[in-house]
């Protein structure tokens, strides 16, 4: 076959992949990765005292809807929220650059991560910095992620890490495939379709996750197994505070450095319902947690449930917000901070 009319067979056989994967309800979704992240680290350095830098894992990713919030403030909103991971190192880093002179929203949940653990932050961080020395060389392991990426973000048969033979194989040909719910943006917020999963199954494998509990008996319906995991959550010991103090001082050193050159840092409770909420207030009760790290952090703090805009907000799995909810949400977010003097729209 003469290599014009491969080519021309390839572009029409991916075409009708894309559109085979289209009618199903794919979208391409980029990489959670290091690439999609330092690129967006970048931009907090260069935004100024107009950014609006989101820190924290997947309910900063989740809930947030960078546009809303920037129509709203008037700021530039960067994400730098990582899935799963601690916002300590991120914080600190954002602290020792003296290029970040804007406002730093933490998502906190009231407990403060060690910050000698290592996750993926700190992977992210260290990555980062590398390609920021002086002369430093081109990291090929990087290239090949940003261009992946590349690839995922516009390409619905690469979603997810798959291929096009995966694709085929497993979401085209299949009578009955598993919906995908979760998008992952160039920006590295996310969006989370709740109707797409199995209620109320995934809530409860949430709740499960959340609480750390892995064993579930085999009980009659789900009302039998919401009582199961209710008692066993309310049985949870609370988490130590041992090193409380010391961890919040040093989050109170970031937010200095980040004050002291025109900056601030406002720490965020997003909303959380159910069981998992149940097992959040057990594990770190909000009075003990909470209403000392905050003071002693030196920054400012909005706990979802003190705002009557919203605290009504409700998570499907417990520990997010349905894409439908985000919007709406993400304006109350921002009006509440306005309304505290915390953000002023323009300035």
């Amino acid at each position: 076959m003469p290599f014009g009319a491969g080519l021309l067979f390839m572009v029409v056989v991916a075409g009708l992949l894309e559109m085979a994967l289209a009618a199903r309800g794919f979208r391409p979704t980029v990489g959670d990765s290091a690439a999609v992240w330092g690129r967006e680290r970048t931009r907090a350095s260069d935004v100024g005292a107009k950014g609006l830098i989101l820190v924290g894992a997947s309910r900063s990713q989740l809930d947030v809807d960078l546009d809303v919030l920037q129509r709203v403030t008037g700021k530039r909103p960067v994400q730098l929220a990582i899935d799963g991971s601690s916002f300590v190192p991120v914080l600190a880093d954002l602290a020792g650059d003296d290029r970040v002179t804007g406002t730093v929203i933490v998502e906190f949940g009231g407990d403060v991560p060690d910050p000698a653990h290592k996750d993926a932050a700190t992977h992210y961080v260290d990555i980062w910095r590398r390609g920021q020395r002086p002369g430093a060389r081109y990291d090929f392991a990087w290239m090949e992620g940003s261009l992946a990426d590349w690839r995922q973000g516009i390409l619905r048969s690469y979603a997810d890490g798959a291929g096009p033979f995966e694709a085929l194989s497993k979401r085209v040909l299949p009578r009955t495939v598993t919906p995908q719910y979760l998008v992952t943006l160039p920006s590295g917020s996310r969006e989370a379709d709740y109707l797409k999963v199995n209620m109320p199954a995934f809530y409860f494998r949430r709740a499960m996750r959340n609480a750390g509990i892995v064993d579930v008996p085999n009980l009659p319906d789900y009302a039998a197994v919401n009582r199961y995991l209710s008692e066993r959550i309310q049985a949870l010991p609370q988490a130590s505070a041992a090193h409380l103090v010391d961890n919040a001082t040093l989050l109170g050193q970031m937010v200095t450095k980040i004050e002291a050159r025109g900056g601030q840092v406002i720490f965020v409770n997003y909303p959380s319902s159910g069981l998992v909420r149940a097992a959040d207030d057990v594990r770190y009760p909000r009075a003990v947690f909470w209403d000392r790290v905050v003071p002693l952090a030196g920054g400012k703090g909005l706990y979802f449930s003190d705002e009557p805009s919203l605290k009504d907000f409700v998570c499907p799995d417990g520990s997010h917000l349905d894409m439908r909810a985000k919007a709406r949400f993400t304006e109350a977010l921002a009006k509440a901070l306005e309304s505290r003097g915390w953000i002023r729209a323009g300035s």
